[in-house]
């Protein structure tokens, strides 16, 4: 198989893609694929959760015990706006952040978003051996509802431009999907193990 250089790809889609946002449950593999997804097209990485959390000096968890869930989405939608004058950049959002209003309004033809699809099952699976606080699953039935949030949150995904599937596939084949949609002409393998690592929020 011969490689493309990431350059190249970069180049491919340079005549409409400025940046690509990464959407899907906590546990899709968010972080994960959009970091493996930046290596190899020669981007930048950032997610949201993480730069909210570096901005206001404290973990997303602890800002959403002080100011509540309603005063982290309105950081979160702050430094969202901001991420998304970013170029060349794959941004992973939080898995609410489709469902808040007028979000995935802010996605301009220059932007395409992946939702990675994943059930509630594997989610919590894969988030199982995280050490991340989840006050939104801290909860009697957290199965129950986490069923129940991603029912509530599948219309939002569904407007996401490319959808891939996230069930029993590593986070390199998942990656080499979407490097099939954003540059179909390129075949570009996709080296290593990156490995779930569940570190998605809620």
């Amino acid at each position: 198989m011969r490689a493309t250089p990431p350059a190249a790809i970069a180049q491919d889609a340079a005549g409409f893609l400025r940046r690509i946002v990464i959407i899907g449950f906590m546990g899709a593999g968010k972080s994960t694929v959009g970091s493996v997804l930046a290596r190899c097209i020669g981007w930048d990485f950032v997610d949201l959760d993480d730069e909210v959390a570096r901005r206001e000096g404290m973990p997303v968890h602890e800002i959403i015990r002080e100011r509540g869930i309603a005063g982290f989405r309105r950081v979160e939608s702050t430094v969202g706006r901001e991420l998304l004058r970013c170029r060349a950049t794959v941004i992973s959002v939080g898995g609410g952040w489709p469902a808040e209003s007028g979000h995935m309004d802010m996605l301009d033809s220059t932007t395409v978003s992946i939702w990675l699809r994943v059930g509630a099952e594997t989610a919590l699976d894969r988030i199982a051996g995280s050490d991340t606080a989840r006050p939104l699953l801290q909860v009697d039935d957290p199965v129950g509802t986490a069923e129940a949030l991603l029912r509530e949150r599948v219309p939002h995904y569904r407007r996401g431009n490319i959808v891939v599937d996230t069930e029993d596939r590593a986070p390199e084949e998942v990656v080499m999907e979407i490097l099939k949609h954003i540059s179909p002409s390129k075949d570009t393998p996709v080296t290593g193990r990156a490995g779930w690592k569940g570190k998605e929020r809620e």
